[in-house]
């Protein structure tokens, strides 16, 4: 399975801020849509980064005075790992566990066309299985179709 099918069943919309906006901002968004990251636009709107949960807790603990106040564009991840749309989500899964992340932008043409999380990998790979397995049961129980 691509990474295609699963933007197209989960839909393009991807949260977004602004790199000047204040990681307070992006707790509260975050917070709001019930969302574990966010990715990171520039004024132009290309992507420039991504903040997720683990990001915002790590900075609790190194700046628990101000760490709401820090501006996003000074404490998000740059070094962002991107997917595109042809990609196969076994590749996909096979990065994110490797690299212990669990939000992947999809770049189509250096521009942001989605975000896929661990749980919609897994939610496509059981659905895969589910399949897989309802036509080995007929198939062994003699059933055509």
């Amino acid at each position: 399975m691509k990474v295609s099918e699963i933007l197209k069943s989960k839909g393009p919309h991807v949260y977004s801020i602004g790199e000047d906006r204040t990681v307070k901002e992006s707790i509260d968004m975050m917070h709001r849509n019930h969302i574990g990251s966010l990715v990171i636009l520039n004024i132009s709107g290309d992507l420039t980064g991504i903040i997720t949960e683990r990001d915002i807790l790590e900075l609790c603990f190194k700046y628990p005075d101000n760490f709401q106040k820090l501006l996003i564009k000074n404490v998000m991840s740059k070094q962002t790992i991107v997917a595109e749309p042809d990609d196969d989500i076994d590749y996909i899964e096979m990065v994110m566990t490797s690299e212990f992340i669990r939000h992947v932008p999809i770049v189509e043409n250096n521009k942001l066309v989605g975000l896929v999380s661990i749980g919609d990998i897994v939610k496509a790979q059981s659905k895969i299985i589910q399949y897989e397995n309802k036509y080995l049961r007929d198939y062994i129980n003699g059933v055509r179709g």
